[in-house]
């Protein structure tokens, strides 16, 4: 294996081509050939930040695994990206995926849903043979992966009952956002792939649970800086629709400061357009959105929230790994922490 980089940026990138061949080798080459060549694998083609897998990647070296033997896990860890983004995207009504047209808007949502589920049966089929080869310690690798897709489902949910059910925006908690990002993001994004990794390496229970400590709230600093993002980036940049959280009314720790700081002229405003259907919404009312979220200190307010839980992700990381040793490996699991906040995308 090439020598690591010296930050989580460059070890992405260092073991990305890796995964991805990793994940096509799993690509079917069959009838019907435009849904194998063109819907299923348009987002794996497209890749992804590559993130999560390299989570996984970094936390298996970290706990002295074997890096050959993380490398399908990490594999099935970026290919259920590729199928709930399919998916997600069709519930979000987000028209750019990756810096393209979101599948469903490439093929129609049936297709788009079938594309999804191609890669999900694809997924477990790969789960299924590293856990076969991980031998000994494949059964607690592949209870991890299901717990972690079934929290991730569960998490969507709690995420689209606030943004369907919930329409008064002054009725949802700081309470409700914790709950639904935890579920949907901190743990599939930052805290599962990082014990997965760990029980790849064959870590003990107890160290694999202790991770959750300094995960979950790097995970939720993760799915901040993500709201964050959404306000303040550009599709170009991101990849995706800008303002798509404030067009699906999806409840998020902005809006809840705005709602706690907004005047009631604002406020009002605010409630009206999150009353709104997405069709009904119009340019000038997300433009508005965002701009009171800026105006009233609410994006400053989210960023500083992030960053209070790196701190505590950063404190809790030094608690729990200082029986391990100094290494450029360890400085890079570091500086991944900080990382989920400080992204550009």
């Amino acid at each position: 294996m090439p020598e690591e980089p010296k930050e989580f940026k460059s070890f992405i990138q260092l073991h990305k081509d890796t995964v991805y061949r990793k994940i096509c080798e799993y690509m079917p080459a069959a009838e019907p050939e435009f849904f194998t060549k063109e819907v299923m694998p348009v987002y794996v083609n497209r890749k992804g930040q590559y993130r999560r897998p390299s989570y996984l990647l970094l936390w298996n070296l970290l706990y002295g695994g074997d890096h050959e033997r993380a490398v399908l896990p990490a594999a099935v860890q970026q290919i259920s990206e590729d199928w709930i983004l399919m998916h997600d995207d069709i519930m979000d009504n987000n028209e750019l995926r990756r810096g393209g047209k979101s599948a469903h808007m490439l093929f129609g949502s049936d297709y788009a849903i079938l594309g999804g589920d191609a890669l999900h049966v694809i997924m477990w089929k790969m789960a299924n043979e590293a856990a076969n080869k991980l031998g000994s310690g494949g059964q607690k690798y592949f209870d991890k992966a299901v717990d972690i897709i079934l929290k991730t489902v569960y998490g969507q949910y709690r995420d689209v009952r606030l943004s369907k059910e919930v329409k008064d925006i002054t009725k949802f908690t700081k309470e409700d956002y914790y709950d639904s990002i935890y579920a949907k993001s901190a743990y599939y994004s930052v805290s599962g792939p990082m014990q997965t990794g760990a029980i790849i390496a064959g870590a003990d229970e107890e160290t694999v649970e202790k991770i959750t400590e300094y995960g979950t709230p790097a995970g939720n600093a993760f799915q901040i800086k993500d709201d964050i993002l959404d306000c303040t980036s550009t599709a170009e940049k991101l990849g995706k629709t800008i303002g798509n959280d404030v067009l699906e009314n999806t409840k998020t720790l902005i809006l809840w400061h705005a709602v706690q700081n907004s005047s009631t002229e604002q406020l009002n405003m605010l409630k009206g357009i999150y009353l709104k259907t997405r069709q009904q919404k119009t340019k000038d009312d997300v433009e508005y959105a965002l701009k009171l979220f800026n105006d009233v200190g609410s994006i400053a307010y989210a960023q500083e929230e992030a960053q209070q839980l790196v701190h505590t992700a950063v404190s809790k990381f030094e608690e729990n790994t200082r029986p391990i040793k100094e290494s450029s490996l360890k400085a890079i699991a570091r500086e991944a922490i900080g990382y989920v906040a400080m992204r550009k995308k």
